[in-house]
């Protein structure tokens, strides 16, 4: 059978002939989005964060914002002058700017070794608060009456602008014209260091009513401590160098409970090793019973490191 043929349509002119209209799809033009087109949103969000720091930096560098007061607290009056002159100078060298902030004032504040922390606190719009906290003096270090310094709880040595007239922690006597360490930390292992540590170690194992003592270091760094046992009579202690301050804070303790007659009969007690210690009974010329009648006899078991009980 025979495919029906499409018979195109003849008009009456002659030689005419005209096609059916077909349907033709229209051509897409495609078309690529540019960088700022796809970037647009970004673009906008940038600007307008942009903005807003150039906004909030106008307003920090208006002088109505600028600190024109700074109010300093917790100062000792005779330290008033030397804070403002600080002060002053760091102003004239980099005013308080953006790139001048609290912890730059902090910082120039802390060099001052009788400052243990400052705190930089702003008041808008034109003050700033600087909380100061000193040192507070702990043990005393005196070489003369009129050479002294003063450590506190943490090691570090300074001297106050108002020095106390007495320190919970005992004193530290130096001798043979030694001269007083320098403001910081205390050298570690040195003499002074270890009488301090003793002397810290002894105030807090006599809570809650602890006695001020006091330590005499020879030229050769050899240490001796005069303290009162619990009834008030002195007693006196050969360390050596200390170097077991620890264990010779335990056997201190125990011996300052003895009985009052029985300290009265000793010249001193030698800790130099802590383990064994030996006492030195008082001879008959200075008040001492004979040693076969009444002399006292102490007996000490070693007693442990408190590092190693705990």
């Amino acid at each position: 059978m025979k495919r029906a043929q499409r018979i195109p349509h003849r008009s009456a002119s002659r030689g005419l002939i005209i096609e059916p209209v077909r349907h033709v799809r229209p051509i897409r033009t495609v078309r690529r989005r540019s960088w700022l087109t796809a970037h647009r949103t970004l673009i906008e969000n940038s600007l307008w964060l942009l903005v807003g720091v150039l906004l909030v930096l106008s307003v920090w560098a208006s002088p109505r914002m600028q600190p024109q007061v700074l109010i300093v607290h917790h100062v000792p009056p005779a330290a008033q002058s030397e804070i403002e002159a600080r002060l002053r100078a760091l102003w004239q060298r980099q005013p308080y700017s953006v790139w001048l902030g609290a912890q730059a004032l902090e910082r120039e504040l802390q060099h001052l070794p009788w400052v243990a922390q400052a705190q930089v606190r702003p008041h808008l719009p034109s003050r700033l608060h600087i909380i100061l906290q000193p040192r507070e003096a702990f043990v005393e270090v005196r070489a003369d009456p009129d050479r002294r310094i003063f450590i506190d709880r943490a090691g570090i040595a300074f001297q106050p602008p108002n020095p106390p007239k007495s320190v919970p922690g005992g004193v530290i006597y130096l001798s043979g014209g030694a001269d007083l360490p320098s403001e910081g930390a205390l050298h570690h292992g040195s003499p002074l260091w270890r009488a301090f540590q003793l002397l810290q170690t002894l105030y807090q194992d006599a809570q809650p009513t602890p006695s001020v003592q006091s330590i005499h270091i020879e030229p050769d760094g050899e240490l001796s401590l005069t303290c009162k046992a619990e009834g008030g009579a002195p007693m006196q202690f050969r360390l050596g160098d200390a170097a077991h301050y620890q264990q010779q804070a335990q056997v201190i303790q125990l011996l300052r409970h003895c009985p009052p007659t029985q300290i009265a009969q000793w010249e001193y007690i030698d800790l130099k090793s802590p383990a064994y210690p030996a006492v030195k009974p008082l001879s008959k010329a200075q008040g001492g019973q004979s040693q076969s009648s009444a002399s006292p006899q102490v007996q000490m078991s070693h007693l442990p490191d408190r590092n190693q009980e705990r």
